[in-house]
């Protein structure tokens, strides 16, 4: 869990998002939270508290230097690699988990010895907890809740439908991996969109997804904020940098799927181009016609017959 207490409700949001953990079905865990050098005291105060009350089962690892949730989530990693844990959950620390998500996920990595990457549905909640409806969500996240609903992606090599068909597909406090896998593709160090870099390395690098809709989290999105919390503080910027993080998040997929011969060289320029356009009406669909557009001229590089590499 990486935690950065800078807004007003933080603590509040922190302790729902623990009662969740406590409320679990599978009492068989253990949470690291990496706190990302928050700005208050009194939020490092009540993180120890935590610790203090469970010290077997809460463990706080403080960051001098605030380097984002990419960076946290693979401290913690790295934290469950070395105490021999066999799989990890992501949850961010404003989120609300199942109370069955555990039971439902070790079963399944118990059951499925093919499966290394599971991840639910969800549902969106505003700061109160109150369900945000569909006509009040952003284009992006209603995609992500639409594939779930018609065409959930599973199986070996999802990362190239998440790429070509679905684009973003899943929030990371719904996802749980083997910690092998974890390991051996970590999370980008950037501040936008380093899930879904992460989720398309895992996937080409990995053997296969499953799907798990009967634990779904609650996504809280603050209603009169632009979203997620790296979209908040990064502001005008945010779309261009997912772009570019997406694109070489999804490149990387396919190097890796290359070196496992996976797929042919044959299929890497129609991969890629696939993969942009459909980037680009993600963009359309945000309202971010700029970005879109300069997507969409790497295209007609490509058609000119200039090499494509990530922009």
């Amino acid at each position: 869990m990486p935690h950065y207490a800078d807004a007003s409700r933080a603590g509040e949001y922190l302790d729902q998002t623990m009662e969740s953990l406590h409320a679990q079905t599978d009492q068989d865990w253990q949470l690291a939270i990496i706190d990302d050098a928050s700005p208050g005291s009194q939020d490092r105060e009540r993180l120890q508290k935590l610790h203090e009350l469970h010290p077997d089962r809460i463990f706080v690892i403080q960051q001098d230097v605030n380097r984002g949730q990419g960076f946290c989530r693979n401290v913690g990693v790295r934290w469950a690699w070395h105490r021999g844990s066999r799989f990890v959950l992501f949850q961010d620390a404003d989120d609300i988990a199942h109370p069955q998500r555990l039971e439902v996920t070790r079963r399944t990595f118990d059951e499925r010895p093919e499966v290394d990457f599971v991840y639910s549905t969800f549902s969106v909640v505003d700061e109160y907890g109150n369900e945000v409806p569909h006509s009040r969500l952003t284009p992006s996240l209603l995609e992500i809740i639409q594939s779930h609903q018609d065409n959930p992606v599973e199986g070996p090599d999802a990362w190239i439908r998440m790429g070509v068909d679905t684009g973003y597909t899943t929030l990371t406090s719904t996802v749980a991996v083997r910690t092998e896998l974890a390991i051996s593709h970590p999370f980008p160090h950037v501040r936008a969109s380093e899930d879904a870099h992460a989720w398309f390395r895992m996937s080409a690098g990995g053997t296969s997804l499953a799907y798990l809709p009967s634990i779904p989290c609650q996504y809280r999105v603050p209603q009169g904020t632009a979203g997620s919390s790296d979209r908040n503080r990064i502001g005008a910027d945010y779309y261009q940098r997912k772009a570019e993080v997406d694109t070489d998040g999804f490149f990387e997929a396919v190097s890796i799927s290359l070196e496992r011969q996976a797929i042919q060289p044959s299929e890497v320029h129609s991969l890629k181009s696939a993969f942009l356009r459909r980037l680009a009406l993600t963009m359309e669909r945000e309202g971010q016609h700029s970005v879109a557009g300069t997507i969409l001229n790497v295209i007609d590089q490509i058609g000119a017959g200039n090499q494509l590499t990530s922009p």
